[in-house]
């Protein structure tokens, strides 16, 4: 009697290892393909150097406190030096989550990341230091005919952007374009109208 439970018992240990290696091996298995798949979509578009490009006022963060930190010691908002404080009062931006997840999940499946800002380039050394991770280039677009024609010759599929003009110049490129919504407190003086163009917009993007 005693031996026969014993065996019972160490059949059921036995199931239970078996079971539990077998749940382990399946997750392996399955992480093993998740990680092929990802590798191989990673390898295309890294060889074919595809791009997405994302707007950095408005888009990547909420950059309006920096604007008035410039401002509060520079008048003339059309100088170098206020644009030089613009650029290295970065600290003050808040980083938009929902917008910063697509980059990086673009970045992770071998999208080249570029960063488009409306403004100029003056001190904006330590800004691309500070997003060097993320962004592999930035482009200072004075115009949007200059946007347009950087968005056209390079490999972009896709441009998210607020402003009308971004969406605008992504359309005129043949690029897909992302509408990502502008905070309501927004000093931004860019027109934005998500749907205007029948656009896609991110969701919880104003945030």
């Amino acid at each position: 009697m005693k031996m026969a439970q014993q065996e019972k018992t160490d059949t059921t240990i036995s199931g239970a290892i078996a079971a539990w290696f077998s749940r382990w091996f399946n997750r392996l298995k399955a992480f093993c393909m998740l990680a092929g798949a990802w590798g191989f979509i990673f390898s295309v578009n890294s060889l074919i150097g595809f791009q997405a490009g994302f707007e950095y006022d408005d888009g990547i963060v909420y950059s309006t406190p920096a604007f008035q930190a410039a401002a509060k010691d520079i008048t003339d908002t059309t100088s170098p030096d206020y644009w030089n404080a613009v650029n290295r009062s970065y600290a003050y931006e808040r980083l938009k989550p929902a917008v910063w997840l697509s980059a990086w999940t673009l970045k992770i499946l071998g999208f080249r990341i570029a960063f488009f800002c409306d403004r100029s380039p003056e001190g904006s050394d330590s800004l691309e230091a500070y997003w060097s991770r993320l962004a592999d280039d930035f482009y200072f677009t004075r115009t949007d005919n200059e946007k347009y024609e950087i968005l056209e010759k390079k490999r972009f599929v896709l441009y998210a952007g607020a402003s009308d003009a971004g969406i605008i110049q992504a359309r005129k490129a043949d690029i897909f374009p992302l509408r990502i919504k502008k905070s309501k407190t927004s000093s931004n003086p860019l027109e934005s109208n998500p749907g205007k163009f029948k656009e896609k917009t991110l969701p919880l993007s104003e945030f």
